[in-house]
């Protein structure tokens, strides 16, 4: 083999290593971001999670509560029961239906 050649396989070899040694680093540098997400999306879901309940907690207020309109208090209950609300909060909500449209039916 002439050593223009072998010139050209050492120059390849090089060639590879670069890029095996680029890849390398891009690996690594992903690796030490991806810990940080994972962690901020942790964050992230648990924040969600309070946020869910607080906001289905507002809506348990609003049904159970004497003070509010009837309207306003049908409409929590339905997000309420479309969010997956169940028990007592949505008994009251079907209590609620009914209160409604027996005043509507008074009042035609």
């Amino acid at each position: 083999m002439e050593v223009g050649g072998k010139l050209e396989q050492l120059k390849w070899v090089a060639d590879v290593c670069t890029y095996l040694t680029v890849i390398a680093g891009f690996a690594v540098a992903i690796w030490k971001i991806a810990r940080p997400l994972r962690a901020i999306e942790e964050r992230i879901k648990r924040l969600e999670g309070y946020t869910h309940n607080d906001y289905m907690n507002t809506l348990r207020l609003t049904v159970m509560s004497e003070e509010m309109p009837l309207e306003e208090r049908l409409a929590a209950g339905e997000k309420y029961v479309r969010e997956g609300g169940n028990g007592a909060i949505k008994a009251k909500y079907h209590m609620l239906i009914e209160q409604y449209q027996t005043q509507h039916k008074e009042d035609n």
